[in-house]
């Protein structure tokens, strides 16, 4: 990774800088080391994360000659990217240094527009999706990288490949707003709150997914929610988001209702700022900027996590419950998880030669999910009342209760074995107690004791299997 230039050097050396970069060429001695693109149906054959490099093209807001070279450039059909990193030396002279950063993908300029992006870096999520995975894509940057920009325009692709599935799946939208101090629904207008399940399941409390009945729909729903998102103008950026967007697509089939639905998250981070880009902000602005930045620092602690714990025999603990965001997004950072989980990061950068730290800073920020291992999908228990289908729910209510309950679907009148571990205590022995009147109520009591005696066992079980299986798990030395 390129060092990142003092701001002193990049101002008074700016246009010297940019008269070198204008004429400087990638040489060849660095384009023998580009490793090619990659074929999009093998991105996650061997890997769960992928990254790729987004670099906007100038725009008017940034008071710059457009026919200026970028200090980011690739060459056309390579997957790695060159950093044009501007040095000075002691003396006071100044170069230009190139630098490979490797990736799995770059998209540079106006050339590379967002269906090329989506192509060739998210689109495999759709059908992994669909098949029950937890995937995710995260688009992260500086304030006015067009991050915004590009979540939406893949969105609109993932709700065109998604238009086949609507006939067989019920698709679910929800679009959560996660500020300073509360999480909003932005299609509601309600709070939110994202907590964890006695069986470990995520729960948003205060709000319902949003059915939708085809891609359009889909489209309207996440536009009118993005379009309720806070934002402010500051000095990068005349309509920066002040909070993390994220749309989760939850797709549940319709021939199994009991099967586990999959989910598809698409994550606009909120732009990261550094001292100098909020020294005009008021207080309540400054808290904003130290929200953002606190919660991004949450994020890259999980993904450092997740990577040393991959490496590691012993048990480093990913602190992903620290943040709502990180929270729902539990999955990307897992070890061993319970169904395949896959994670796209689109880092978003600036072409100015200005914004250099932002750019090299978020460069790092990033790459720290390019060494991740696969997760291990850790196999169901089939002793879990968790894992059990309606049948074998019924059937364990009537062992477990050694057949004094003849008739376990009046305990458990819809739903499978994670529904059963849901039903309070109070009103597992009302249902007992009402439906077999034989069943005395202190006998009831011993039923759901007996019940979640096998739920403990096999909650213990799974949790030295997930142990076990991060020991075994090794991470290479590079992103393949």
């Amino acid at each position: 990774m390129p060092s990142i230039p003092l701001v002193a050097e990049l101002g008074a050396k700016a246009d010297e800088f940019q008269q070198l970069l204008n004429v400087s060429k990638i040489p060849g001695t660095v384009t023998q080391k580009l490793r090619p693109v990659m074929d999009p149906e093998e991105l996650f054959t061997f890997q769960d994360s992928r990254i790729f490099v987004r670099a906007r093209p100038y725009v008017p807001h940034d008071n710059e000659n457009p026919n200026n070279q970028s200090m980011i450039q690739k060459i056309e059909g390579d997957r790695d990217l060159v950093v044009m990193t501007p040095k000075i030396s002691l003396s006071g002279q100044c170069t230009i240094d190139p630098c490979i950063v490797n990736l799995d993908g770059a998209f540079v300029g106006a050339r590379d527009d967002t269906e090329r992006v989506y192509v060739q870096s998210c689109a495999p999520l759709v059908s992994l999706s669909v098949d029950g995975a937890s995937t995710c894509i995260l688009c992260y940057g500086q304030t006015g990288s067009g991050k915004t920009y590009t979540t939406t325009g893949i969105f609109r692709f993932i709700a065109k490949d998604m238009a086949p599935f609507f006939d067989t799946h019920d698709i679910l939208l929800t679009v959560l707003e996660i500020q300073a101090l509360k999480n909003m629904d932005l299609l509601t207008g309600t709070d939110v709150q994202v907590v964890e399940d006695i069986s470990g399941e995520l729960k948003l409390l205060g709000t319902e997914a949003f059915e939708c009945s085809n891609a359009e729909m889909l489209v309207a729903a996440f536009e009118e929610g993005a379009s309720q998102r806070t934002t402010r103008s500051t000095e990068r950026n005349e309509t920066s988001s002040r909070s993390h967007m994220i749309a989760r697509i939850s797709i549940v089939s319709k021939e199994t209702k009991w099967a586990k639905p999959g989910d598809l998250f698409i994550v606009d981070l909120a732009g990261s700022e550094n001292t100098a880009d909020s020294a005009t902000h008021d207080k309540s602005r400054q808290a904003e900027t130290k929200f953002i930045n606190t919660s991004l620092m949450t994020l890259k602690d999980c993904i450092r996590s997740r990577a040393l714990a991959a490496s590691s025999t012993q048990h480093l603990h990913i602190p992903y419950r620290r943040s709502p965001l990180t929270l729902l997004l539990r999955d990307c950072f897992e070890i061993a998880v319970r169904r395949p989980t896959k994670t796209v990061m689109i880092a978003c950068v600036s072409p100015l030669l200005r914004d250099a730290r932002h750019t090299i800073n978020t460069l790092r920020y990033a790459s720290l999910l390019a060494v991740t291992p696969p997760a291990k999908v850790v196999a169901a228990d089939p002793n879990d009342p968790n894992n059990f289908t309606r049948t074998q729910a019924l059937e364990f209510i009537s062992k477990v209760s050694q057949g004094n309950i003849q008739f376990p679907e009046f305990i458990l009148p819809e739903g499978d074995g994670r529904t059963l571990v849901h039903i309070p205590e109070a009103e597992f022995i009302r249902r007992v107690v009402e439906s077999h009147p034989h069943i005395a109520e202190k006998k009831a009591k011993m039923i759901y004791t007996a019940v979640w005696k096998r739920i403990v066992d096999a909650r213990t079980k799974n949790r030295k299997q997930m142990i076990d299986a991060k020991r075994h798990i090794k991470a290479p030395r590079c992103a393949a």
